[in-house]
């Protein structure tokens, strides 16, 4: 039976074009896993209210009036975080609300964004190996925060976004506070040297692990970022498969595309909105669309349990 499947995200108009190649190799990939119609929308172009849409039907190759409040399940792309330049948060964030209000399945699920706008988790979940994190300010006590870390600490911004703003400072009240912004919210954490040696990042897609690549920062970086790191595919030790196994079943997210992050015998963090799936670099290309359609089936029978 073919389906609708809707995405929601950013795309290009009124020629219609992918934000980013990454989008267009995994709905590339959906379209050769199964013959179901997929519709994508800005979030701009939603209806907040009436979840409806101007959409390209990929199939199709053209533009169409698109009822998302219609469609089998939801592929959530990429979303807005305030202050964003690519869409209208407020606009966005009504439509996630209306789309949880009607319990219609997404991958991944609204509850994802509405419940992890930020990182804050890394000090929610002392219980889990995380390392040792807390939130702060410039008006913060920060000298006690300090004598518990290395010569050597980390601060990064409470909303990521891709390397931007983090830092790599000496332990030191002074220096640490005149790199923050005055009432903008941080993460402190020690630096790990073993980061220069890669990031291990293992993907899952409907709670199964998939695959992995390795980040390594570039000479004279620490960040794994994409403009100061290489990235090439990675097959994890047990152990690393174990603790992201581990972490995947605790954490508990609502998201069926998730991604750990691990470095030494810490996991870094977790990304479970919009996890930046490196589908070349790990040549999944083929594979990437069939576990899609496994986390959005996943999703769908959840829905008709009443998860969302």
């Amino acid at each position: 039976m073919t389906r609708t499947i809707g995405t929601l995200g950013y795309v290009g108009r009124p020629e219609f074009a992918f934000d980013c190649p990454v989008d267009e190799d995994q709905i590339t990939s959906m379209l050769a896993a199964r013959d179901d119609r997929i519709v994508m929308a800005h979030w701009d172009d939603l209806d907040a209210k009436t979840l409806t849409a101007r959409a390209w039907d990929v199939r199709q190759e053209t533009w169409v009036s698109q009822d998302f409040s219609r469609c089998d399940a939801l592929l959530i792309l990429e979303a807005p975080i305030p202050g964003s330049k690519n869409a209208d948060f407020g606009n966005a964030d009504a439509g996630m609300r209306e789309i949880l209000r009607r319990g219609i399945p997404a991958v991944n699920s609204v509850r994802t964004f509405l419940e992890y706008p930020d990182k804050r988790y890394l000090v929610d979940r002392p219980d889990l190996p995380f390392p040792e994190t807390a939130l702060v300010t410039r008006a913060s006590d920060l000298a006690p925060l300090l004598a518990r870390m290395p010569d050597e600490v980390v601060l990064k911004p409470l909303v990521g976004c891709g390397g931007k703003g983090v830092v790599r400072l000496p332990r030191d009240v002074e220096g640490l506070r005149a790199a923050m912004e005055p009432g903008r919210e941080y993460l402190l954490q020690p630096f790990l040297p073993e980061i220069l040696a890669g990031e291990r990042c293992l993907y899952f897609l409907a709670k199964r692990y998939r695959y992995a690549v390795v980040k390594r920062p570039v000479p004279g970086e620490f960040r794994t970022n994409e403009a100061t790191a290489t990235y090439e595919r990675y097959e994890p030790t047990a152990e690393e498969l174990s603790l992201a196994e581990d972490v995947i079943r605790r954490f508990a997210s609502p998201s069926l595309i998730e991604r750990v992050d691990i470095c030494g015998r810490y996991v870094m963090e977790m990304t479970i909105e919009c996890p930046g799936l490196k589908i070349k670099v790990a040549e999944v290309q083929r594979e990437i669309g069939i576990w899609t359609y496994e986390a959005l089936d996943m999703a769908i029978e959840n829905a008709g349990r009443g998860v969302t």
